[in-house]
Formats: structure tokens, sequence, C-alpha cells
């Protein structure tokens, strides 16, 4: 639907990411205006763990947004090569994830200039949305299907934008607010600690099946996760919301102070070495099928889903 070039500004040298609408979409009236959307919604955004838009607008007929580019690995590539050697040490995990929940802090708590809740929904966490730069420093990427109050294009009731193996069971029921993001991010966090998928999502019928399983805690599989960070994580994967972490700020203030508490509270120096030792032993192999999971949109009431291919290109320079 999109693609994303490593793109260079002509007046300054500046090297951005640059995403524009394919050419077969820029007629369709409803993407473009979701796709606008996310660059101003990203443009609200100011925040050291989320990454920062600089532009969007159109040019020749071809609409783009300029982000800031970062250099290092999505926490699914991270997580595919750790496969090879070792899972992801503990304060590595839990240094990414208390960023993420501060960024998600950040983000849900947005408000309109006139003091009016913003009520800002990610609804897409998952590993390929997690970029750790090559200095340490944890982004949260990709507020293509974000909703909020503001969004010229509205979400169909009967939809779910995200990835199957990380979307919150009530959500997958029509229901929605900012603690599906918390969900996700349980799922996320349950991954990087047992470097395994934690749920099998091949469809919607899975999806539902796989929520009303039982979920053994981290640590039965990983003996290294202390007992307070399987707290931590289980309590995001309440299948009920109002069991669950009821805002980000809350999850972020538990799992800040079991790292320092713990002693697992480290500089992103330290992260960027072990991204650094990590990336150099060569090409990501699978962990496993389920965890190259795409987005979807599914039509709740007649189990449709639509794969969107996620495309790649060569550098391109384009005076933005």
């Amino acid at each position: 639907m999109a693609v994303v070039h490593r793109a260079e500004q002509v007046s300054d040298g500046k090297v951005v990411a640059l995403k524009r609408v394919l050419p077969d979409l820029a007629r369709d009236t409803s993407y473009v205006r979701r796709f606008v959307d996310e660059g101003r919604i990203g443009q609200r955004l100011q925040h050291a763990n989320i990454v920062k838009t600089y532009d969007v607008g159109c040019v020749d007929r071809t609409h783009f947004i300029a982000f800031e580019y970062v250099r290092g690995p999505t926490l699914l590539q991270l997580l595919q090569r750790s496969a090879k050697t070792q899972p992801i040490p503990i304060y590595i995990a839990t240094h990414i994830l208390t960023r993420v929940t501060r960024a998600l802090a950040y983000a849900h708590g947005l408000r309109e200039p006139n003091g009016k809740p913003l009520q800002l929904i990610h609804r897409d966490i998952a590993p390929s949305n997690i970029i750790v730069s090559e200095t340490g420093t944890t982004k949260l990427i990709d507020f293509g299907v974000a909703k909020t109050t503001t969004a010229h294009v509205r979400t169909d009731a009967r939809a779910v934008i995200g990835k199957l193996g990380y979307v919150a069971p009530e959500y997958l029921r029509g229901k929605l607010d900012a603690r599906v993001d918390l969900f996700s991010l349980g799922v996320v966090a349950y991954e990087l600690l047992t470097a395994r998928p934690l749920f099998n999502a091949a469809n919607l019928r899975t999806a539902e099946h796989a929520r009303s399983c039982e979920i053994a805690p981290p640590s039965s599989i990983n003996r290294a996760v202390p007992p307070d960070l399987d707290d931590i994580v289980m309590t995001a994967l309440q299948r009920d919301p109002n069991r669950r972490w009821q805002n980000a700020f809350a999850m972020y203030n538990a799992l800040s102070n079991l790292a320092q508490e713990s002693g697992l509270d480290v500089p992103e120096r330290e992260i960027a070495l072990w991204v650094t030792a990590t990336t150099e032993i060569g090409p990501p192999v699978d962990l496993a099928s389920e965890l190259r999971t795409d987005e979807i949109e599914i039509d709740i009431e007649n189990a449709f889903s639509v794969i969107v291919a996620r495309t790649r290109s060569k550098p391109l320079s384009l005076p933005i």
C-alpha cells in the first residue's frame, strides 16, 4: 500500500525515511486520507521513543511522509537473530519494554490544543514496529493504522486492524480502547522473554481460540525471568481488560521500578553494544513462521482477511 525509501533532502543532505503512496492507490480517496492522517498524527508526536515525523505533503500527485531515519534493526529482526545464539538478555528486554510503555503512555495521553483527549490508540504494537537503534534508543514506529478522535477516516465497527498474533481478545469482538495496546505489548514481552511466539494465529478462528487457552508465565520457559517481571507481563495479558494494566503509565512505572530495584536498569550505550554484537552475526533466520505476521484488516462479520504486502525499494532522492 506504500513504499519506504532511504532518501536525502536536496536542500541540506539530511537523510530521512521517505514513505510514499503507491501509484495504484493514489486515486483511493479513503486510503490517501488515512495516509495523510498518519502524517498529521506523527507531527504531533514529539517523544524520544517515537520516530519523528518531519514533513507530510504531496509532490507531483505523490503523497509522502518524511520520517526520522533510524539506523538499527527492528525487534523482529533481533528476535530472529537471537534464535541463532541465545535468548535476548533480561536486562535488554526490560529496557526495551520500559521505553515502549513510556512512548505509549505519552501517545495515549496526548491532548488537543483545547485540552480535549486525542484518545490515540496505536492498534499495531508488534516486534516489526519497534526499532532499537545503533545508539541503543528504542523507537516505536508506524502509526499508520492508529485511531484518534480527529481522524478523517473512521474504521468500521466490525473491522479489526492489526496483526492477529498480537490483537487483544476484546478487540476481536469489536471493543476498542487504549488497553488493547497494552495486551499487544504483553504478547511482545512474552516473545522477548521466551524467544517463541505466544499465539499461533493463522486466521480469525485460531486467534479467538488461542486467547481462550491457559497462558503459562514466561518463567516457565525461561527461568531467568524474575517473579516481578512475570507478574507485569501476565497482568498485561489478562483477557479481561478490567484486570489488565489500566493505562500505559501504570505499566511503565511497574517496569521502571523493577529495573531500578533489580539492577536491570542500564544505560543506552550498553544496549547499543549488544545490538551491534547481535547484528554482526549474519543474516537473520526464521524464529518461527508465526512471527512473520503481516498487517491485516478483518471484517468480523464475514471473517474475511486481507493481507497487506510490505514492499521495499531501492534508495531514492527526491526534493521534499
